[in-house]
């Protein structure tokens, strides 16, 4: 058991680049959007894939895709997410996580728009085996720089989950209070920074924080090395799971 520890730790911080939402409890949407004046569709995908063998045996994949579109009038917007990731090594399986988030955005007035969104999710790290959830709520900008944008929203929201050893289900509501900041210190530097606050409505002892902080740096137009940390606290997490976790890891982006 001990030496299978180790092992799946030396591995993880060997393949922190490719199981970037491993940990997540809570996954973050705002570094996923596109920061564009460009109305249309825009997008990004990754593919990660590592296969070896020598004392150990090691298979580890990940993929991820990120839709956007935006309308001409600039008061809508979709944005679709999904990703996965796949570790296994000496028949042992490590990581098994992925989601899909789908999201709609109007804008009301200057600095207002309101927000509807579903996301399904699954992490067995986290004793995962289905969450689904939907909400809607209002998001506010409170910068007008280019260069230090800030905004805070906060929706309600509906979750259903189902953990594993043992199968627990659970359907909540949850207020889902988020602040997120970007600057944008040159061009080819970003550093962004959210956290999230998600208690339940009828019990607001019982809470999830979650704060994702990213440094990116520009490589090529398209290119992007992005170095980002997680840190994710959960004050009644499923059965078997820790309360809190944290991860490193660095990525390549693609934009196209």
């Amino acid at each position: 058991m001990i030496q299978t520890m180790i092992r799946l730790w030396l591995l993880l911080a060997l393949l922190g680049w490719m199981i970037d939402d491993a940990f997540a409890q809570v996954v973050n949407i705002e570094r996923q959007r596109i920061s564009s004046d460009s109305t249309g569709w825009l997008g990004q995908a990754r593919v990660n894939f590592i296969g070896a063998k020598n004392t150990v045996s090691l298979l580890s994949f990940s993929a991820g895709t990120l839709l956007e579109y935006k309308s001409k009038s600039n008061k809508d917007l979709w944005l679709l997410i999904t990703d996965i990731g796949l570790t296994k090594g000496d028949g042992a399986e490590f990581v098994n996580t992925g989601f899909g988030h789908l999201r709609y955005n109007r804008k009301l007035s200057g600095g207002v728009r309101w927000e509807f969104f579903s996301q399904i999710q699954y992490n067995s790290l986290l004793h995962i085996n289905r969450r689904a959830l939907f909400g809607t709520g209002p998001r506010f900008k409170l910068s007008p720089y280019d260069n230090a944008k800030f905004y805070w929203g906060v929706a309600v929201m509906h979750e259903y989950e189902e953990s594993t050893e043992p199968i627990v289900i659970r359907r909540d509501a949850r207020l889902s209070s988020y602040f997120s900041m970007t600057l944008l210190p040159q061009e080819s530097i970003s550093l962004s920074s959210t956290i999230y606050v998600q208690p339940l409505l009828q019990d607001f002892m019982d809470y999830r924080i979650a704060n994702e902080t990213a440094l990116t740096l520009a490589i090529t137009k398209k290119l992007n090395l992005v170095a980002t940390f997680h840190y994710n606290f959960d004050a009644f997490p499923p059965a078997g799971a820790p309360r809190d976790s944290y991860f490193f890891s660095n990525s390549l982006e693609i934009g196209f």
